[in-house]
């Protein structure tokens, strides 16, 4: 019997793309105006006479309003991917934002239609991907515990089994009459991912969606996962921190446009993707948030020395700054942006903040400058968040990133194994005044 528990062959997901032309719809106000204007241009109505006369009344015509000039076109999320899973791999999925990871699970959890190709898939699929995912808003967390469990193929007896475990670990007792819908993000997450995990399906399927947790919880999460491995069940795990990736996986495939670029072992696909992101770059283009009513979004990042000149790379020690650019669509009180900075391996270095303001629309730029902190050589993934009233409304995970190049000078320099910080302290050594 094959131990192969998921094989992809020649997978595909093609969406329709609308694009909408310049030409915007003509509103009636427009059209009454501009037929007004155009009759007293020509004289053939009198203003006065106009007004008072009802004979001389003008019917709107459908014809009157332009619609947009739209085109569509093929894109592909997923384009002819395979590979093979075996049972009791942890498989780590990474790749920059758009590359097709979601997609990929959202297909395998069987929550979205393929295009084309073919899903082998053997065992119980249990899957944690959003958050609020295969809960019901109205319902308590203690019923959709059990409609999880329905859902995921259990009988009542082995969701009662498993029961005060899930809660225990969830950590809602006092919340677990209560509906979900009145839960926290946070508190949504904890119990999604214990019933998906404690449920003993033999594949677990989990996105990103982790990152809503506090670091205590992510650290629980991934303590189970690595424990649901070791029973001999398979994990499918997407994430942006590559340390966890590391320390849970024994696999990984790296996904660039809907395409897998590499599979194999973890440690060589981490450093395949870290390295292809490095370019002579110094400008990050952001794509907007979906949501159209957002308070704003930041659209540009560029590194730059500390003159304002856009660089690929600061030499280390030296001071250097980060300007973002962004819109701001409506009135915003309490407007703070933030910058945070991570090395490869998703160790945070630093998050900074600007102080609050309150911002009218239009366009604006925040300039984020260090002339003091000297980092090692390396580099260092951005972060971008933008909130109101300590609600971050955009949110950019590796929206750029700082490289620090070697620099020597005669000095003696201490080397990237010293640590991150090449900020001296001040040191002294004295005699001392007592003996030990």
């Amino acid at each position: 019997m094959s131990d192969v528990v998921i094989k992809v062959e020649n997978l595909s997901k093609k969406y329709i793309i609308s694009h909408q032309g310049q030409e915007k719809y003509t509103a009636l106000r427009d059209v009454l105006a501009n037929g007004v204007r155009s009759m007293f241009n020509r004289g053939i109505v009198d203003p006065l006479k106009r007004l008072s006369s009802k004979s001389t009344t003008q019917q709107l015509n459908a014809s009157s309003i332009q619609p947009l000039n739209d085109s569509t076109e093929d894109f592909y999320a997923l384009k002819d991917i395979s590979f093979e899973i075996k049972q009791g791999d942890r498989v780590g999925i990474i790749g920059r934002n758009g590359a097709g990871k979601s997609t990929l699970l959202k297909i395998l959890s069987r929550i979205t239609e393929p295009t084309s190709g073919r899903i082998e898939i053997t065992g119980r699929v249990a899957s944690l991907l959003e958050v609020g995912t295969g809960f019901h808003p109205e319902l308590t967390g203690r019923e959709n515990i059990f409609l999880n469990g329905a859902i995921l193929g259990m009988g009542k007896v082995e969701i009662n089994r498993k029961f005060d475990e899930i809660v225990e670990f969830a950590e809602v007792e006092r919340f677990l009459d209560t509906p979900v819908k009145r839960y926290s993000s946070g508190m949504y997450v904890r119990l999604a991912f214990a019933v998906a995990a404690h449920l003993e399906p033999e594949i677990l399927i989990v996105d990103e969606v982790l990152a809503v947790g506090d670091a205590q919880f992510q650290k629980k999460c991934l303590g189970k996962m690595g424990e649901v491995s070791k029973e001999g069940r398979t994990v499918l795990f997407v994430s942006h921190n590559m340390e966890a990736i590391r320390r849970l996986c024994n696999r990984g495939i790296l996904m660039e446009k809907g395409q897998v670029v590499s599979a194999g072992n973890t440690e060589s696909v981490i450093n395949g993707y870290l390295e292809s992101g490095i370019t002579n770059q110094s400008e990050f283009l952001i794509a907007p948030p979906k949501d159209p009513d957002v308070n704003g979004f930041a659209y540009k990042i560029i590194v730059e020395d500390f003159e304002g000149s856009p660089a690929n790379e600061i030499l280390m020690g030296q001071p250097w700054q980060v300007r973002i650019l962004f819109k701001i669509n409506k009135k915003t009180e309490h407007f703070i942006i933030g910058l945070g900075m991570l090395t490869n391996l998703s160790f945070r270095v630093r998050t900074v903040w600007s102080k609050p303001v309150t911002l009218e629309p239009g366009d604006y730029q925040a300039i984020f400058r260090e002339n003091s902190l000297q980092l090692t050589t390396g580099r260092y993934l951005l972060l971008i968040g933008l909130s109101a009233h300590e609600r971050t409304f955009h949110y950019v995970e590796d929206a750029g990133f700082l490289k620090i190049a070697e620099f020597s000078d005669g000095l003696d320099i201490p080397r990237v194994d010293c640590g991150l910080i090449l900020n001296q302290l001040q040191v002294v050594i004295e005699r001392s005044s007592s003996q030990r």
